[in-house]
């Protein structure tokens, strides 16, 4: 049985016994005060016990790796509650994605003539029994493979620096997120769409890729106009987009969101 499932399990058996003491009067006052103090001494206990006495092996922090299989493509999908994720080059030789995975983390493959489909769940990285040691999901992919990356996320920090992967499409649906990202620097044309809450977000793109900036969005706005000039109140372009051998169309819809670009 996994750590995350026998904290939980166990707090539940609390939670259930604080009810029926209550109900069959032996317990006087408010449960929720009996119960609140009862959990942080579990949690403490727990993360002590979790992570100085206890072998860690099958629990948090197991290395994994996603074999490449042949796949000229691919595609990734990852579902994160909440807290830090790091995307960057660096795969293992013959794999398609390489990292550290936490207990609350979740998988699934599949090929399709030529075609790598993987989707990661991964857990709330903020609670220390469930995500991985230091709070930081990180993935490291193939830098020669054409990828397609979808972040579904909610209170998150994501730090993606794709400059050395093949990223040909990017999208990212977040709430209260605070999000770094690098463009890929060698992809003739990357479909960015980013669509968020009150987020935080800045946007770098390489020298000798052109941009193409569309926003609609009530927070602030900062680009770097000498590179990527004002088309019209929404969107801003690269002088050579048109022309350019490195380019990327980027969409980003939010409401109180800051973005910067440069």
């Amino acid at each position: 049985m996994r750590r995350g499932e026998i904290f939980w399990g166990a707090l539940l058996v609390i939670l259930g016994g604080l009810f029926w003491l209550k109900t069959a009067g032996y317990l006087t006052g408010d449960v929720w005060g009996w119960f609140w103090p009862l959990f942080i001494i579990a949690a403490g206990v727990w993360i002590l016990v979790g992570r100085g006495t206890y072998p860690r092996r099958g629990w948090a922090d197991e290395s994994f790796s996603v074999p490449l299989q042949g796949a000229k493509e691919a595609s990734l999908r990852i579902d994160h509650g909440a807290g830090r994720i790091n995307i960057g080059a660096g795969a293992s030789s013959g794999d398609f994605l390489t990292g550290v995975k936490g207990v609350g983390m979740n998988q699934s493959v599949e090929l399709r003539g030529g075609h790598l489909d993987v989707k990661i769940e991964a857990g709330p990285s903020f609670i220390p029994f469930i995500g991985p040691e230091g709070g930081v999901w990180r993935y490291q992919l193939d830098a020669s493979v054409p990828t397609s990356i979808n972040i579904h996320s909610g209170a998150s920090r994501p730090d993606l620096d794709f400059t050395d992967l093949q990223v040909t499409r990017f999208s990212f649906e977040g709430g209260a997120s605070n999000l770094n990202l690098t463009l890929p620097a060698r992809v003739q044309n990357t479909l960015v769409d980013i669509q968020a809450g009150a987020a935080s977000i800045e946007l770098r793109v390489p020298e000798g890729v052109s941009l193409r900036l569309r926003s609609k969005s009530a927070g602030s706005l900062n680009v770097d106009e000498s590179r990527f000039p004002r088309r019209d109140p929404d969107m801003y372009q690269s002088a050579d987009y048109d022309s350019a051998q490195h380019r990327a169309d980027v969409s980003v819809q939010g409401g109180a969101t800051s973005l910067r670009v440069i």
